[in-house]
């Protein structure tokens, strides 16, 4: 950490040997004091569950790795993660925070990545957008192996809803889009590489966990649930069943489904997702799915590109990738 950083450190979160969760900042956080390391090593646990397997993703020795996530907390103000004997795990706050940290890192990483086009005389690197669950559950799959094929590609990614992915590309400003809504602009080509379903899941203690019958849309409507904002497929698709939402007063609008599953572990709310999303937690039975009219529905994830197919040979390679990793 730098003398800069290590100021607004004290400066934003009080004494740094104050317990951790007790402390809250007297100002919101210097950006300064983010520091893009405590951000990769909160994603990497959140990955790996466990702070040594977080800490040799990164590189770094056990000890330092839990120091600075220690450090981080208190910048932050609020206890990030639950340590235990058979792991660490993120809690909802942790959670919250991860999900806007993908966004920051993937920001970073595109920039790295056109940064290092320029030095290697290339000027023109892959411009893929893909919407917000594709980007958090797919895209680094593909990237990787697209690595392995094309060592020496260079991708920039932006991260963004539905809508923004199909206006980026719409627009010339981006290469190839990957969505999950059901509106594509006409002057764009779409291409289905797999389906997911749309599913309505609460904690396990809400009343409706177990139902033995279906809730009915007019319950739903009446009780606090949460979807995603509106331009992200997954709200484009909710709304095919429930009709338009933005005047409902019990609706909470998350940007992500990270945050998303951090509202349900703070509330008795239901949230309507994507199982791209959840289904690891529903597996983990950290959620349950909630039996809803008309739901289960099952839409069609794409990749979007304007006019013919695409000739650039990492376009081509990565389209390979992405059509060959189908989850139907």
């Amino acid at each position: 950490m730098t003398p800069r950083s290590a100021r607004a450190q004290g400066e934003a979160g009080g004494d740094p040997r104050a317990p951790v969760g007790s402390t809250r900042p007297s100002r919101r956080p210097s950006p300064d004091a983010l520091d893009l390391i405590s951000i990769r090593l909160l994603l990497a646990l959140e990955a790996y569950g466990s702070i040594s397997r977080a800490a040799a993703a990164m590189h770094m020795s056990q000890p330092s790795a839990s120091a600075r996530l220690r450090r981080f907390e208190v910048i932050v103000g609020t206890v990030l993660i639950e340590r235990g004997a058979a792991g660490s795990r993120l809690t909802a706050a942790g959670r919250l925070i991860a999900g806007w940290a993908a966004e920051v890192v993937n920001a970073v990483d595109g920039m790295s990545a056109a940064i290092g086009s320029l030095s290697r005389g290339t000027t023109n690197p892959l411009r893929v957008a893909a919407s917000l669950t594709i980007a958090e559950h797919l895209l680094p799959m593909w990237l990787a192996a697209l690595s392995e094929r094309l060592p020496d590609s260079d991708v920039y990614s932006f991260v963004g809803n539905s809508a923004a992915v199909c206006a980026r590309v719409a627009a010339g400003e981006a290469d190839l889009g990957f969505i999950e809504s059901p509106h594509v602009p006409p002057s764009l080509t779409a291409r289905t590489f797999a389906t997911d379903e749309i599913v309505a899941v609460a904690g396990p203690s809400h009343p409706w966990s177990g139902a033995g019958k279906p809730i009915t849309i007019t319950d739903l409507l009446a009780a606090p649930f949460i979807v995603r904002e509106p331009g992200s497929g997954t709200r484009a698709v909710v709304e095919t069943v429930l009709g338009n939402l933005s005047q409902r007063e019990s609706l909470i609008e998350v940007r992500s489904s990270v945050a998303a599953r951090a509202a349900l572990a703070m509330g008795r709310a239901v949230a309507i997702l994507s199982v791209l999303a959840v289904g690891e937690d529903i597996r983990a039975q950290r959620l349950r799915q909630i039996p809803v009219e008309g739901l289960p529905v099952v839409r069609a994830l794409r990749t979007v590109w304007r006019g013919s197919q695409p000739s650039d040979p990492v376009a081509c390679a990565l389209l390979a990738i992405v059509h060959g990793h189908g989850l139907d």
